[in-house]
């Protein structure tokens, strides 16, 4: 288990992949693998007026956000034109559109969803996202990473799978609505400006740790090694659940800061292996190398025991009183508050929204809280799948329908495929099977989250 410092970047689930950036790696790194031949990129465009496109000022339509840059090539758009041409038969767009639906729709469809509810609460706010805000975006992330901007695109293609169309349009583009919706309630306190530099700059404890599943299984450890501290590491070794600590005797990678998240954790190692007890001014009783804290909840199935192994001391030389100091201290704050925000708002969007996506069958009512299967018809499912039924609605359903609007309403067939595709392509679709579950998702993606948890719908 890896204790993260309050600094460092919170945990956000934000559907439409806000947290692709930081699974991207060394930006230097990457850098050496750019040079796709495919993706033909120019150098970026002169800054000077002449450069600016008509609509750089304008509000996005996020279905054809402008890459500047970048070249794209028009492919066919009729559903009857040919796409591909295999010995003088074609394959027509729509066929494409089919199979594409039938295998990765529901994935998608998820971050269209996702993609519109942020829409709609941009209209709402009076507030838009222009394109030259995306264009400095993309701009500013490559200098993050020290290279030019083509290298980052052409690196999040070759990498990742990610073209520079669908970077800007659902991770760039929603990134920088969800921070235009967010900023107004974000708020610096004096406390919180404390407890970061005490988090950054103060003592760091260095500790080895015992997880286990079970308050009791924690309290029977503790008993043996309160009597014999010196087993702490044996212990670790037959008896924890931590994979990162166990092989190495419990002993954590990084040290523990003041006001860490889980704060539960860090809060009681500090109070029982640094502070002590405030009302004992005896400093022969001060906590030292080799003590251990008493049993600590850290989930709902999660108890561990810490040990500690050292104590570094503050950096030396620095104060809240330094306006470097002190602006940089404000910033990190201000980011890490602001993507908690962002989390928070984004959920409740989802969770105020009524969804209906006629693609799986799932129906989310508005305001209804979340759960790992929404109110799904348990007859249908993805196109493509067995146990398909021709959009009957299940009791469960047709309840949640009744309960909103005072009667039951039919959910039509799911729109997956055509039935002239289906019936050439596909096997026939049979009644019955199980409810179609849905997967949890985290929050990180580069799309959107693939399950019921992620959109609601």
């Amino acid at each position: 288990m890896k204790i993260a410092k309050a600094g460092g970047p919170g945990p956000c689930l934000v559907g439409i992949g806000l947290a692709v950036l930081a699974t991207i790696g060394s930006g230097a790194a990457m850098a050496q693998q750019a040079g796709d031949p495919r993706l033909q990129v120019p150098p970026p465009a002169p800054r000077g007026e002449s450069a600016q496109p008509a609509h750089r000022g304008g509000t996005v339509d996020v279905n054809s956000i402008p890459v500047p840059g970048l070249q794209m090539k028009r492919v066919p758009v009729n559903p009857s034109d040919p796409i591909a041409i295999v010995n003088n038969q074609s394959i027509t767009r729509q066929q494409l559109a089919d199979e594409c639906v039938a295998k990765e729709g529901k994935k998608v469809l998820d971050v269209m969803i996702h993609r519109v509810l942020i829409e709609q609460a941009l209209a709402r706010q009076k507030l838009s996202v222009t394109a030259a805000e995306i264009d400095e975006e993309i701009d500013s992330i490559a200098q993050r990473f020290g290279i030019s901007r083509d290298i980052w695109l052409r690196t999040l293609d070759k990498e990742r799978g990610i073209s520079p169309a669908q970077y800007a349009r659902e991770i760039v583009y929603p990134a920088i609505a969800l921070r235009k919706l967010c900023s107004r309630g974000v708020q610096v306190t004096p406390k919180d400006m404390q407890d970061a530099f005490e988090s950054q700059y103060g003592e760091k404890l260095r500790v080895r740790m015992i997880l286990v599943n079970t308050q009791q299984k924690a309290m029977a450890l503790w008993e043996e090694l309160h009597a014999n501290p010196g087993g702490f590491e044996k212990a670790a070794k037959d008896h924890s659940m931590d994979p990162g600590s166990k092989s190495l005797g419990g002993l954590l990678g990084e040290p523990i800061t003041r006001h860490a998240y889980p704060k539960e954790i860090s809060d009681r190692a500090f109070r029982d292996l640094v502070d002590g007890d405030p009302l004992d001014k005896d400093p022969t009783h001060k906590p030292k190398d080799g003590d251990i804290t008493g049993v600590i909840q850290a989930g709902e199935s999660a108890w561990v025991i810490l040990r500690r192994e050292s104590l570094d001391p503050p950096t030396k030389g620095v104060s809240l009183k330094d306006e470097h100091i002190r602006e940089q201290t404000r910033q990190m704050i201000y980011e890490v508050k602001l993507k908690e925000e962002m989390e928070k708002f984004f959920q409740e969007l989802i969770r105020e929204a009524a969804i209906e996506n006629r693609l799986t069958g799932m129906v989310k009512l508005a305001n209804e809280e979340r759960s790992p299967e929404y109110r799904v018809d348990s007859d249908v499912k993805l196109m493509g799948s067995k146990g398909n039924n021709d959009g009957a609605v299940s009791p469960r359903a047709a309840g949640a329908a009744g309960a909103a609007g005072g009667r039951a309403t039919k959910l039509p067939r799911p729109a997956a495929l055509s039935p002239e595709v289906e019936a050439q392509q596909f096997r026939p679709l049979k009644r019955g099977g199980n409810p179609a579950k849905g997967s949890t998702a985290t929050g990180g993606t580069t799309g959107g989250t693939g399950g019921t948890t992620g959109g609601g719908q």
